[in-house]
């Protein structure tokens, strides 16, 4: 239960920082000028395990879309064994996704209004037996053909690559994939190997977005004071098991590597 109040108090844009939302309008642009393709942009959000802030960075990041003029937004929950989107944005379950899936409702009856003005979402519906083949089914192809027609960016929260391969599909019709990490919990074999994941479906990977990262807290690096809401870079090739923070990966920054993502610094 605290977990979940949790959820929902981070996605109450009225009591973010200043400095987290001005993190989560710094990953809209960077998202916005990362697809370069007119009509809808179609973005995934995968992690490497559970409670890395997945859905919680996802909803932020739809809800920033969402609020620049004119612009519509679709939530859609692929997580379909672990499902938060009803949780963090305060929508009914069902109906959802897996109704429609299964022909049991309208594709208007999912579609549900947030409190965030031309964002929109879609639950779960029901936990199935099979994530994987809804997610693949000929339904979800032409459900995501349908609404792609109707906005401007549609949101998956897929679940986490690291543990299950149902997010492959999402990731493979999405115009681009983010991968969030927590700092101090996950670790760079971790985030390695979820890059390498997401890499072999031929997704384009947008950015990570390292979540749970205190705005104002500061450390010296060689004499030279680091404040944590600076932009960093990885590389996938770090072998270190330590777990992500804004300081070992400034550190590890000597390792050199073919690929490297954009950090955008959230608490």
């Amino acid at each position: 239960m605290k977990k979940n109040k949790a959820i929902e108090r981070s996605i109450d844009t009225d009591v973010l920082g200043f400095q987290v939302r001005e993190s989560y309008k710094t990953a809209r642009t960077n998202i916005a000028y990362s697809i370069f393709k007119k009509g809808c942009k179609k973005i995934a959000f995968t992690s490497s395990t559970k409670s890395e802030g997945k859905t919680v960075t996802s909803i932020n990041v739809a809800s920033a879309l969402a609020q620049q003029v004119g612009t519509k937004v679709l939530v859609i929950e692929c997580d379909l064994r672990r499902p938060r989107v009803n949780t963090a944005l305060k929508i009914e379950p069902t109906p959802g996704l897996t109704n429609y899936l299964n022909d049991e409702c309208s594709l208007e009856d999912i579609i549900k209004d947030t409190k965030t003005d031309n964002l929109k979402a879609i639950a779960y519906g029901a936990i199935p037996p099979n994530p994987s083949e809804l997610l693949a089914s000929e339904a979800m192809s032409e459900l995501i053909k349908t609404v792609e027609k109707q906005y401007d960016y549609i949101i998956f929260d897929t679940p986490p690559v690291g543990i299950v391969i149902d997010a492959v599909p999402i990731l493979k019709v999405a115009d681009g994939v983010v991968i969030v990490a927590r700092s101090n919990s996950t670790t760079y074999p971790e985030l390695a190997k979820t890059v390498e994941t997401v890499e072999r479906t031929d997704a384009k990977i947008l950015g990570v977005i390292l979540n749970r990262v205190k705005p104002q807290e500061t450390r010296k690096s060689n004499g030279t004071e680091v404040k944590t809401t600076r932009s960093i870079t990885f590389s996938r090739y770090l072998t270190k098991q330590d777990s992500i923070n804004p300081f070992n990966t400034l550190y590890n920054l000597m390792f050199s590597g073919l690929f490297s993502s954009s950090f955008v610094m959230t608490y």
